[in-house]
């Protein structure tokens, strides 16, 4: 699933018309590509991890905990891959391994999201595309933490790539998360790995969750 085979893309259109928010795409034969930086960040160096802050305007902004293992990357990406209202961040290690971390920030006006079961639901359509050749055969969709709120994680493995050996940009494994974060606010993530319990992808999940949403007035 090599990352410069197509653009990225998902199978989320009759959701979109709907007025769902696009999330971390993956088509289901290639990873996407890097996700642009939309947004600004600003870096703290703290002892050994980094502490991000992406500006989503209108006082709000989302600060995280990156490692002193990863970087960001602003890796161009195709102007039609992510709605224009999303801040998007990519992140990989220093060490060069094969592995990546997608964060997009969507607006959820409406709060739909903010409902389990449409969250849900958008979650399942979302990454259908990938069931048929991953090694589970099935979405089996995790509870997960981000910022005090709970979303969805689900991982794939790709049947075609097991016991190869590794090839750069070219994942084995991906978890797609989906929270709904507050603040009319949605989080899309994606982990991109070719060892689901490595050093990295534990690191990556880390960064994920450590994510926090500061709204006007709460800002330290």
């Amino acid at each position: 699933m090599r990352r410069d085979d197509t653009a990225p893309g998902f199978a989320l259109d009759s959701f979109c018309r709907r007025g769902l928010p696009r999330c971390n795409p993956v088509r289901r034969t290639s990873f996407p590509p890097a996700l642009l930086v939309l947004a600004a960040a600003f870096v703290f160096f703290a002892g050994n991890v980094w502490a991000e802050k992406i500006d989503l305007g209108a006082g709000k902004s989302v600060r995280l905990v990156l490692p002193e293992s990863w970087k960001a990357s602003d890796t161009p990406l195709p102007s039609d891959a992510m709605p224009a209202a999303a801040h998007s961040v990519r992140y990989v290690t220093r060490s060069g391994s094969n592995d990546a971390l997608f964060i997009s920030i969507l607006p959820d006006q409406e709060e739909r999201f903010a409902d389990r079961e449409n969250l849900k639901e958008m979650v399942e359509h979302a990454t259908e595309q990938f069931v048929a050749d991953s090694v589970e055969g099935k979405a089996d969709l995790k509870e997960i933490r981000v910022g005090g709120a709970t979303g969805f994680a689900v991982t794939f493995t790709d049947a075609n790539l097991v016991g190869k050996p590794s090839e750069k940009e070219n994942y084995k494994a991906i978890t797609c998360c989906f929270v709904s974060l507050g603040g009319k606010l949605m989080v899309t993530a994606t982990i991109f790995t070719d060892d689901v319990g490595g050093k990295a992808y534990a690191e990556a999940m880390h960064i994920l969750k450590s994510l926090s949403l500061e709204l006007p007035g709460t800002a330290l």
